[in-house]
C-alpha cells in the first residue's frame, strides 16, 4: 500500500512524473468523462473501473482521490493485500473510520482481480455501511473474476476504447506526448512519434514510456 508522497521529480519515469492529478487531465472519452465529473461533485458511492492493461483506470482512479480526498486517499495493490483477515482486521476499520481533514476517504483498490472470493465477499457490507465515510475505487483487468454482488454495489465502468472513440483518444494521446516531448526536450520526429503511437495505441502507459528511448 502506498501514501501520497513528493518524490524528486527528475528521477521519475515519465509515467509518474506526468501522471494526471485531477479528472480533467484525464485522457478519456466523454462517455468516461462526463459521468465521472458527476461522481467527483457527487461522489455517493463506490466505482469500478475494469479494462486492459495501461488504459488510464489506476491514473483516473488516483486523479479523483487527489481532486476529492487529496489528505485522505491510499493506495492498495489488492494482488498482494488479497486476504479475508486483510479485509477485516484492516480495511474494514478504515471505511468506519471518521477522516481527520473534514473529507471523505477514499481507497484504491488496484489489480482487485486477484481479490480471494472470501475477502470479496467480506468487503459486501462495509461497503454498504460506510459509504457515507468512504468511497472505494476498485480497477481490475478481468471482470469475470469479480463476484456479481460486489459490482451491484458499485457504479461501473468500461475502460475499453469503443470503436466510435478510437480517433478522438489516439489524438488526445498524441497531443499529451507532444506536451512531454516539450518539457523533456525529447528529440523525436513526427513519424516516429505517429509510429510510436500506432504500435503501442491503446496502451497508453506504453506510449509514454517509448519516450525514454529517444
Amino acid at each position: 500500500m502506498t501514501k501520497n508522497k513528493n518524490l524528486n521529480m527528475n528521477i521519475l519515469p515519465l509515467t509518474e512524473k506526468y501522471r494526471p492529478t485531477k479528472l480533467s487531465e484525464c485522457i478519456l472519452p466523454k462517455r468516461l468523462s462526463n459521468p465521472l465529473s458527476k461522481w467527483v461533485r457527487k461522489s455517493p458511492n463506490h466505482l469500478i473501473f475494469h479494462g486492459g492493461a495501461g488504459i488510464g483506470k489506476t491514473s483516473t482512479a488516483i486523479s479523483i482521490a487527489k481532486e476529492l480526498s487529496p489528505d485522505d486517499y491510499t493506495l492498495f495493490n489488492a494482488s498482494k493485500y488479497n486476504s479475508v483477515d486483510f479485509i477485516r482486521e484492516y480495511l474494514s476499520k478504515m471505511m468506519s473510520s471518521i477522516s481527520l481533514y473534514s473529507q471523505k476517504r477514499i481507497l484504491i483498490l488496484d489489480e482487485a482481480d486477484g481479490l480471494s472470493k472470501d475477502a470479496q465477499t467480506n468487503l459486501r457490507k462495509p461497503l454498504e455501511d460506510y459509504s457515507h465515510l468512504c468511497s472505494v475505487i476498485f480497477t481490475y483487468n478481468y471482470t469475470n473474476k469479480i463476484i456479481e454482488p460486489l459490482k451491484s454495489r458499485c457504479f461501473e465502468f468500461d475502460f475499453s476504447i469503443k470503436k466510435n472513440e478510437l480517433l478522438e483518444v489516439k489524438k488526445n494521446v498524441k497531443k499529451r506526448l507532444k506536451t512531454i516531448i516539450k518539457k523533456e526536450r525529447i528529440k523525436i520526429t513526427n513519424t516516429s512519434l505517429d509510429n510510436l503511437i500506432s504500435t503501442n495505441f491503446p496502451d497508453m502507459r506504453k506510449c509514454v514510456n517509448q519516450l525514454e528511448l529517444y
